[in-house]
């Protein structure tokens, strides 16, 4: 049985945190083989007495896919580490799995520690029992899909092409791809935290709700309190004493108040962080947050009650050489030019992202949409109770684990499914109560592929009644697919969460940037709408039908290896929150006009500066609409201009004449 505690605030002074959860990496180099007819469990590679010395040496994190000896291997594959056990006096050690695509099975020292399905989220086991001075540690993976996996092969539909249905959406990276570690806790630990930070935006005073998640896994009952110390502030918690019985669980909530002047809104353009340390008994868990509010309000997105209008774009995992991996360097070089274009309004993946990626965006300032695997699965797959049941598994584990992100602002619980039919319908109400049931903070939206078409006539007629905000993906015809969306929910905001054309639809990049622009053109006559994420950041190999013929799928701003395509130049451009002109220049000094735009991107600049042959020059804040005006000296007939958002990214550059 698991007991719920709700604590009342009491203030105590600044204390001693207790010990810290430990970390040891096993990331190093393990003992690979692949295993295509799936004889390995019977042959007994799962006992710690088997041979393994002579197979292939690898290192983990390791994505068997790109590796050049198992070049897009699917099937099943075996992963080996021989590891000295650690002093742990009384307690308890973890595996942990940062990710593992996509099914796996984990053996230590021949005993079946469990399963997990699902390859982009996290999971572990309690391997106290089993740990000794020598240890083997055995893990079998399996990238294969069927019509059971999510994403996966469809069932039969008869508006499917058969080699569609049965087509994988993106390539099925196999691995360890995250990182592997050990973890020691004390018997009684912090299993997970859960801060809400939400700002009064009149009284400037910050509401905060820490849950506190405990397991005891030892032989006895223990009494205790749950304490809490916020970053940045003088605000302290603690709770009532409360017993937790020998192998159960319990809930502890604090619940305070930061007041105004210790309070720093989060935002895109200001992503201050607190970070909240809470300690029971021995064990001691900190995570970051942020203090920002984020709501809906008619066809307005309000961020700290203003409303936002941004650009954003979908970033496939892949990257050539290291597949999904996603590795520090590849993570910094994309992000980096996803906030440098301005695209900070992003459904980024169609699957659970890293921590590392949602860090960034917390400390740098993104707003993601967060989306669990509903690749357009069929009504059959979408009614069957196993599957539900397997997406909830896969959504829990990415909201649970990411709901501390100030810049994850929504959960979509699906992409371009049959959202018109019963059974979608059906999804996406059960689902959006299934999210909200854990974390009711956050928005609920999912891309629809069918909330635009013809035969919608009212919002009855399809899913997109149950979210907070629409998302569509519509590719030509924006203008009209907008208007029709509009006519049916007149009073939500609606987010483009896929357009694009891809560099093999046109003869020429030029052609791609007309259409693009015309995009934009139609985007900005529609006040209703909050974002637009370009289909995509960069260009994904895939196997399914349709696919070039180098293997890539070529939508990307950017070329496979991140070089910039004309489109990501432009795509800076037209994403920028300002448009920039010359009015007059004479007599060595030039006269320029900013203007925040106030049809789309727009919201409320704060902290820009403008750089002009080498000087920067600070704007005033520019609330959408308005306008500025700045008289420098050139040097020579033109003034080589870059626009700097607050954090050193630069968004736009060009040459004023």
């Amino acid at each position: 049985m698991t007991g719920r505690f709700i604590c009342l605030l009491i203030c105590i002074p600044f204390f001693l945190f207790g010990q810290r959860q430990t970390d040891y990496s096993l990331n190093s180099e393990w003992v690979f083989a692949t295993d295509p007819v799936k004889v390995g469990e019977m042959q007994g590679w799962q006992e710690s007495s088997f041979p393994s010395a002579n197979f292939d040496k690898v290192t983990v994190p390791h994505c068997f896919s790109t590796d050049p000896r198992y070049f897009f291997y699917t099937g099943t594959a075996w992963y080996f580490k021989q590891f000295e056990g650690i002093a742990t006096g009384n307690d308890q050690v973890y595996l942990h799995f940062d990710a593992v695509f996509y099914k796996s099975k984990v053996w230590l020292n021949g005993v079946l520690l469990g399963t997990h399905e699902g390859g982009y989220t996290p999971f572990e086991f309690d391997i106290t029992a089993q740990l000794k001075s020598k240890n083997t540690l055995v893990v079998q993976v399996d990238n294969s899909w069927d019509t059971t996996t999510i994403p996966g092969a469809k069932t039969a539909m008869p508006f499917a092409q058969a080699n569609q249905a049965q087509g994988y959406p993106w390539i099925n990276y196999g691995g360890i791809t995250r990182k592997v570690s050990l973890i020691t806790r004390p018997a009684t630990y912090i299993s997970n935290t859960k801060v809400l930070a939400t700002p009064d935006l009149t009284k400037g005073n910050a509401a905060i709700r820490i849950k506190t998640f405990i397991q005891n896994r030892g032989a006895t009952s223990v009494t205790t309190k749950v304490s809490a110390a916020i970053s940045q502030s003088t605000l302290r918690l603690t709770s009532q004493a409360i017993t937790i019985p020998s192998g159960e669980a319990t809930v502890v909530e604090l619940t305070g108040t930061i007041p105004a002047k210790e309070v720093t809104l989060w935002h895109p353009d200001a992503p201050t962080l607190y970070k909240a340390v809470v300690t029971c008994g021995n064990d001691t868990a900190a995570t970051k947050f942020g203090i920002r509010k984020v709501e809906v309000k008619g066809t307005k997105l309000l961020v700290n009650g203003e409303p936002v209008k941004m650009g954003g774009c979908n970033r496939p995992l892949d990257f050539p050489g290291y597949g999904s991996m996603d590795p520090d360097m590849v993570l910094e070089k994309d992000l980096t030019m996803i906030k440098s274009g301005s695209m900070e309004l992003s459904r980024i993946s169609h699957y659970p992202v890293s921590a590392a990626l949602l860090d960034w965006a917390d400390e740098h300032g993104m707003l993601i949409i967060e989306e669990a695997g509903n690749w357009q699965m069929t009504p059959r797959q979408m009614s069957d109770t196993a599957m539900r049941r397997k997406f909830q598994s896969q959504l829990r584990e990415m909201i649970e684990h990411d709901w501390n992100h100030p810049s994850v602002i929504a959960y979509s619980v699906g992409n371009e499914f049959q959202s018109q039919s019963e059974e979608g319908k059906s999804w996406v109400r059960d689902m959006s109560a299934f999210v909200k049931s854990l974390d009711d903070s956050r928005l609920i939206t999912f891309a629809s592929m069918i909330v635009f078409r013809d035969f919608i006539k009212k919002p009855e007629d399809e899913a997109s009644q149950y979210v907070d905000f629409v998302s569509a993906n519509i590719y030509g015809d924006h203008l009209r697919l907008l208007q029709h969306i509009h006519s049916l929910y007149p009073d939500k905001p609606v987010y483009v969460s896929e357009f694009g054309l891809r560099t093999d639809g046109v003869k020429t990049e030029e052609e791609r940037v007309a259409y693009l622009r015309k995009a934009m053109q139609d985007f900005r006559q529609c006040d209703y709408v909050i974002g637009a994420s370009i289909w995509t950041f960069n260009d994904y190999f895939s196997r399914f039908p349709g696919t070039n013929k180098n293997g890539y799928r070529p939508w990307g701003l950017v070329a496979p290896d991140r070089s910039p395509r004309e489109m990501y130049r432009v795509w800076q451009e037209e994403f920028a929150p300002v448009t920039i002109e010359l009015l007059n220049s004479n007599a060595g000094r030039a006269n320029i006009s900013i203007t925040a735009r106030n049809d789309f991107p727009a919201y409320t600049l704060k902290g820009y500066r403008l750089k002009c042959n080498g000087i920067e020059y600070p704007l005033q804040t520019l609330r959408p609409g308005e306008r500025m005006q700045l008289d420098i000296p050139l040097a020579g007939a033109t003034a080589e201009i870059a626009l700097i958002k607050p954090g050193g990214f630069v968004i736009m550059q060009k040459t004023l004449k």
